[in-house]
C-alpha cells in the first residue's frame, strides 16, 4: 500500500499524541483516517483542530466505516485492548496496541493467535525498545561484551504518582479497572526490555506491595526476583511512591559488568581475564581482578513513538520487521501474571502459570474491591 490509513481508538492522554504525531505529518506514508472519541468534548476538539480526520462514536461506529481504514492503533483502557483488537481483525484491520497487550494470557494468547489466522499484523507500542541505550546494550550482551549473564539486577523507582494520578479517571489503579497496578501499567516497558535483553525467565517469586504509598488496592511497589534455568538470578525493584527515583540496569558475566544509567548512558567494565580463568590462575588469598571502565557512546532518540509508528508503517508498505510484536506483548502479560501469582500465593511459580490459577485469584480481588473488602 502507498500510505496506511490509521483509525485511533481512543483519544486520552496517549491517544491525542499519537493523533497529532501522524495529523503533523511525523510518520511519513501514514495518514490519520479517522479517530473514535465517546466523549462530547473530545469529539468537539476533533473537530475543530483536525479537519478532514472522521470523528466515531464508539467501536461500532468505527466498524461501520471499515472501509475508510487499513490499520487500528488502540489506546484504550487495558481491560478492552483485546477485545477491541479482536474486533478489527475480524474486519481485516492491522492492529498496533498500546501497552499492555491485555490483563489475563489467555485471552492475549488467543489473540495472537487469530491475528495469525485472520492475516493481520499485531504490533505493540514498546517504545522503550527505540531507545538507544537499550538497543546498544542489546548490542553488547549479544556480543558477548560480559559473556554469559549470571546476575542482573534494575533498580527503577523514577515513576511517583500522587493520589492525583490514581483518581484522574474512574477505571485507573484498581483490579476491575486496569486488572492491577504497577506491573500491568508503568512497568510492562521493562519487563519487556527486560526479556528482549535477558530472555523469558523460567520462574519468578514476587513480593509486591499493595497500597503501600497511596490509598488504592492495586500493587504500588515491587521486589521480584527473576530466574532462570541457566543459572541467571535477576532482580527488579520499583514502585510508584518513592522519591527522587533512580534507574539503573546492571548486568555481570565473567568477562565484566554492563549497566545502563538513566536509560541514556551504556557502560562496560571489563574484566583484564574472565573470573573463570582468574580463578584458575590466581594464587593469592585476596585477589584484585583488573578491570578497565569505558561509556559506550549513543546518541538520544526524542522521537521513540514515532519510531514505533514509523516501524509499524514500514511493516505494512514493505513488509520490514516490526520493533515489537503481539507476541513480545504476551510475555509481557504472561511475566505479570505469574509475578501477580507468585506474591498472592507467597510462592515462587514457574512460567508460564495456568490461566485458570491467576484468573481464578484476580476475579477474587476483583470481587472483594467491589464489596469494599480490599479498600
Amino acid at each position: 500500500m502507498e500510505q496506511v490509513r490509521v483509525a485511533l481508538i481512543g483519544f486520552g492522554g496517549m491517544g491525542s499524541k499519537y493523533a497529532a504525531m501522524i495529523r503533523d505529518g511525523e510518520i511519513k506514508g501514514m495518514v490519520l483516517a479517522g479517530v473514535c472519541c465517546r466523549n462530547a468534548r473530545g469529539q468537539q476538539t476533533l473537530r475543530e483542530e483536525y479537519p478532514g480526520v472522521a470523528v466515531y462514536r464508539d467501536v461500532e461506529d468505527t466498524l461501520a466505516h471499515a472501509a475508510d481504514f487499513d490499520a487500528a492503533l488502540i489506546v484504550t483502557p487495558h481491560t478492552s485492548h483485546v477485545e477491541i483488537a479482536r474486533q478489527m481483525a475480524e474486519a481485516g484491520k492491522h492492529i498496533l496496541m498500546d501497552k499492555p497487550a491485555g490483563v489475563y494470557a489467555r485471552q492475549v494468547r488467543d489473540l495472537v493467535r487469530f491475528t495469525e489466522q485472520a492475516g493481520v499484523s499485531f504490533g505493540m507500542m514498546f517504545n522503550t525498545r527505540a531507545n538507544p541505550a537499550f538497543a546498544k546494550a542489546r548490542e553488547l550482551l549479544q556480543a558477548g561484551a560480559v559473556g554469559t549473564p549470571v546476575r542482573a539486577v534494575w533498580v527503577c523507582n523514577t515513576w511517583f504518582r500522587t493520589p492525583a494520578y490514581h483518581r484522574s479517571a474512574p477505571w485507573r489503579s484498581s483490579w476491575n479497572g486496569e486488572g492491577g497496578g504497577l506491573l500491568i501499567n508503568q512497568s510492562q516497558h521493562y519487563l519487556d526490555i527486560w526479556q528482549w535483553l535477558l530472555g523469558v525467565p523460567d520462574a519468578v517469586y514476587a513480593d509486591l506491595s499493595f497500597g503501600r504509598y497511596a490509598p488504592i488496592t492495586v500493587d504500588d511497589a515491587v521486589d521480584m526476583q527473576l530466574l532462570y534455568d541457566s543459572g541467571l538470578h535477576g532482580t527488579l525493584i520499583s514502585s510508584t511512591g518513592e522519591a527522587p527515583g533512580v534507574n539503573r540496569l546492571e548486568i555481570w558475566g565473567e568477562k565484566g559488568r554492563l549497566w545502563v544509567e538513566d536509560t541514556a548512558r551504556v557502560f562496560v567494565d571489563e574484566n583484564e581475564m574472565p573470573t573463570s580463568r582468574f580463578a584458575q590462575v590466581n594464587t593469592e588469598l585476596y585477589p584484585r581482578l583488573a578491570h578497565r571502565v569505558r561509556e559506550i557512546p549513543v546518541e538520544p532518540n526524542g522521537e521513540m513513538y514515532q519510531t514505533i509508528l514509523h516501524s509499524f508503517c514500514d511493516h505494512l508498505r514493505t513488509g520490514a520487521p516490526l520493533v515489537a510484536d503481539g507476541t513480545d506483548g504476551l510475555r509481557a502479560v504472561e511475566l505479570t501474571n505469574a509475578a501477580y501469582v507468585s506474591a498472592w500465593l507467597e510462592l515462587k511459580v514457574r512460567l508460564p502459570v495456568k490461566d485458570s490459577v491467576f484468573e481464578e485469584l484476580l476475579h477474587k480481588k476483583m470481587e472483594e474491591e467491589q464489596s469494599g473488602f480490599l479498600g
